[in-house]
């Protein structure tokens, strides 16, 4: 099935996707460690499955191969089966199918984070990901759909090695959110939404995590933004134990009612996630029925986006231009020696600002390698909230900033000669984003009328490439007066691509360059081009004039700047948040004139740090916000403890595996270096851990906690064998469990205490430690 039949087929009807897998299968008997070696060991089961789904209405087939990638299959040792496992499921699924159903070749997360919050490389994501979907198409898969993934970035890689295989292929590219519509990563599903508008795909979905009633709200936000078709898998609830088996809440007759709501609120593809089987997907077919999709109202505007900000555009775009190191000598031989910390600082502050985006310039790149640019948006995605304008000239390096960029940026330029403009366009066509484009060729037209005809070529151009204007901002040029340009010329230019419908964008300061009293010069500027129509400009956001003449300026116009959510926090909470390590051990060496290490560690560092969770519990700061937080506090910790020596003091000792048969352990690292800054030693004994080698391990290393992570359904069950044994034993330790499968309620059910995230752990090992002690 070709892009052309598969929209057509979307117009035409609503579709039906098949239900769970793993925990279907696991309910049917299965036992072992994954799921994919049954197309192998037991293709029939698969295919009995499969053969019931489509019995129950399913227009279209998963094939069973969630895992079957080359990262997870090495947890297994299973690597050398790739081929074997991903073509057997695509026979199995297409044996099945009698009545022209769709097989779609199911792909999902590598279970790594991707830099800068894990090891692996962007590259090394995309060559795994091109590997399975290689297979899958040889093996003649309909469609692929990308599944239950948490990271903006390496569902990216996925899209683009998929595509990358095949350009007839259709997509399908879903991530996985929590209630509050952000994924563990901080990503919104507005930040998705607009980048997928942008990547060549085909249909845009939710799956996995929710249940319906939960997930009704994330995916209306989602029909909101996205000018897609969409898809929507929630589960069956949250999973219980009944009689020693794993049972799912939501029913298949209240799973039917709520998926008829999806419906109206615009899904064109419907299926259910885990706990859901064919009895769910019967019933959702009958209530729901052949029906056309409804028409959807989408949100026209544009936005920019870094992993965790969505900026519009609308109604003034306010750049930071201060990273820029042309002829700054100094912050040159810093970028070269990769230390970006000024870069980062600079961002912050122009955060603080008022900024919208930040405009990126490493000033002379031929001294600059590929390392240089990769390291330059892994550490602004790690230290650096906003989006980014990319002003980097050299094409392949401008390719690896758009490669590595989390979210939707803005390519800082192309002119409107046809080579380089084309080149720029397919930049953004790949990877997403908006663009600025130069009114020039080779030299700048002196007059408006020549600035405003090579906008019009460039016009055509874009719409040609299939990029809507709306994407565009066209750069008027300003040029400095002390080298007796008319400023007149560009103010007259910004009138005129208003009254031709196009957005215009400005570099400010290149007016005054070589004046004096350059901020008097600049604003004064600034009123004349926003009273003409101007959209946007990359300022010196530092000059408190130029930014008050802004505001005033847009007042008159009838708009205002959106005032941004800023986080106002003492100082130490400040450098903590920032990563600002040097100003935090500074401030720790000042208060050592005074206290003693202890008092610091416990009642200030510690403080601040509950503040920190505070802030992340209430939805202020997100996962990667947290992250940065402990990892920059860590090491402070760790110099007061020095400090101590024999009087060092740990709140307790904590355990922590994943359990028999998961290799998933994302998670799992993330508690360890929350309870690590929240001041507990942590014992790490890895992943796939059988409960006799937990308690091994507890009998040596004697922790005050245990905690336990599966994030499987398959694998859930190992939580309460890991306890019971330990119980068995007469181990006394205190057993916690988290991870996706897990809940409140089967916690309960397993005798242990639940943690629902990294700082829902923290704040039990205090409680549990804090009861024991009194």
């Amino acid at each position: 099935m070709d892009r052309n039949e598969f929209s057509q087929l979307l117009r035409k009807r609503v579709l039906f996707l098949d239900g769970a897998y793993g925990t279907e299968l696991f309910k049917r008997g299965f036992r072992g460690k994954l799921i994919e070696t049954l197309n192998l060991q037991d293709p029939e089961k698969v295919r009995q499955l499969q053969r019931e789904y489509i019995e129950a209405g399913a227009d279209m087939l998963l094939t069973n191969t969630f895992s079957a990638n080359r990262i997870k299959l090495a947890q297994y040792n299973l690597t050398d089966a790739i081929e074997q496992i991903n073509r057997k499921a695509v026979e199995i699924a297409k044996s099945v199918c009698k009545n022209g159903q769709i097989v779609l070749g199911d792909m999902s997360s590598t279970g790594v984070l991707l830099k800068p919050f894990g090891e692996l490389d962007f590259d090394v994501a995309y060559d795994v990901f091109k590997e399975q979907a290689s297979i899958l198409i040889d093996s003649g898969v309909d469609g692929i759909i990308i599944e239950t993934m948490s990271d903006l970035k390496e569902l990216k890689a996925a899209v683009l090695a998929v595509r990358d295989v095949s350009k007839q292929i259709p997509i399908i590219a879903c991530m996985t959110f929590e209630e509050d519509g952000k994924s563990v990563t901080g990503t919104s599903v507005e930040i998705f939404a607009t980048l997928m508008n942008d990547l060549d795909v085909d249909v845009v979905g939710i799956n996995c995590t929710l249940e319906p009633k939960q997930m009704i709200s994330v995916f209306s936000r989602l029909a909101k933004f996205c000018r897609k078709p969409l898809c929507v898998e929630p589960n069956a609830g949250k999973p219980t134990l009944v009689e020693n088996r794993l049972v799912y809440r939501t029913s298949p007759e209240e799973f039917a009612i709520y998926m008829r709501d999806f419906v109206e609120l615009g899904a064109n593809i419907i299926g259910g996630c885990c706990g859901t089987g064919p009895e769910h997907i019967k019933l959702m077919k009958s209530y729901v029925g052949e029906r056309k999709p409804i028409h959807r109202n989408v949100d026209e505007q544009q936005f920019l986006s870094s992993r965790t900000v969505l900026k519009s555009t609308d109604p003034f775009l306010l750049i930071g231009e201060r990273i820029n190191a042309t002829g700054k000598k100094k912050l040159q031989e810093e970028i070269r020696q990769l230390n970006f910390s000024q870069i980062v600082k600079l961002a912050q502050e122009q955060e603080q600002e008022g900024c919208a985006i930040i405009d990126v310039n490493l000033g002379l790149e031929k001294v600059l390698n590929e390392e240089h640019f990769k390291k330059l948006i892994v550490e602004l995605d790690k230290y650096a909230s906003l989006p980014l304008s990319i002003d980097v000239q050299t094409l392949n390096f401008l390719e690896i900033c758009f490669k590595e960029y989390v979210g939707r940026p803005l390519l800082n330029s192309a002119t409107c000669d046809e080579k380089h403009l084309l080149e720029r366009i397919g930049l953004i066509k790949r990877y997403g984003g908006m663009l600025i484009v130069l009114c020039m060729e080779k030299e700048i037209p002196e007059d408006s009328e020549g600035r405003v005809r090579l906008a019009k070529k460039a016009s055509e151009i874009l719409k040609a490439e299939g990029i809507e204007l709306e994407r565009v901002f066209f750069d008027p040029l300003v040029l400095p007066v002390g080298a007796k340009k008319d400023h007149r010329v560009t103010v007259e230019t910004i009138r005129k691509l208003k009254n031709l419908g196009l957005k215009s964008c400005i570099g400010l300061s290149n007016l005054s360059f070589g004046l004096p009293e350059r901020e008097n010069v600049n604003s004064a500027f600034l009123a004349l081009c926003v009273e003409a129509g101007l959209d946007g400009a990359i300022l010196n956001s530092k000059e408190t004039t130029t930014m008050n003449v802004l505001k005033g300026a847009l007042m008159l116009r009838g708009e205002q700047l959106v005032k941004l959510d800023q986080l106002e926090e003492e100082p130490l909470v400040s450098y903590i948040l920032k990563g600002q390590r040097e100003q935090l051990m500074n401030f720790v060496q000042e208060m050592l004139k005074t206290q003693d290490p202890l008092y610091i560690s416990q009642n200030v560092l510690a403080k601040a740090m509950e503040r920190v969770g505070q802030l992340y519990a209430i939805g202020k700061i997100y996962l990667p916000h947290l992250l940065l937080a402990a990892e920059t506090v860590q090491p402070i910790f760790d110099h007061l403890n020095e400090l101590m020596g024999d009087s060092e003091v740990k709140l307790g000792r904590v355990l922590l595996a994943t359990v028999q048969d998961d290799i998933h352990d994302i998670g799992k690292k993330i508690v360890a270096t929350v309870l690590r800054s929240g001041g507990f030693e942590v014992v790490d004994i890895g992943k796939n851990v059988p409960p006799v080698q937990v308690l091994e391990a507890v009998k040596n290393f004697k922790p005050d906690i245990v905690g336990l992570s599966a994030m499987m359904t398959t694998t859930v069950g190992f939580v309460k064998e890991t306890a019971d044994l330990l119980k068995q034993n007469g181990v006394e330790v205190f057993v916690m469990a988290g991870g996706a499968s897990m809940n409140e309620q089967l916690a309960k059910q397993f005798g242990v205490y639940y943690a629902k995230d990294a700082l829902e752990a923290l704040k039990l090992c205090k409680s549990l430690i804090g009861g024991e002690k009194s």
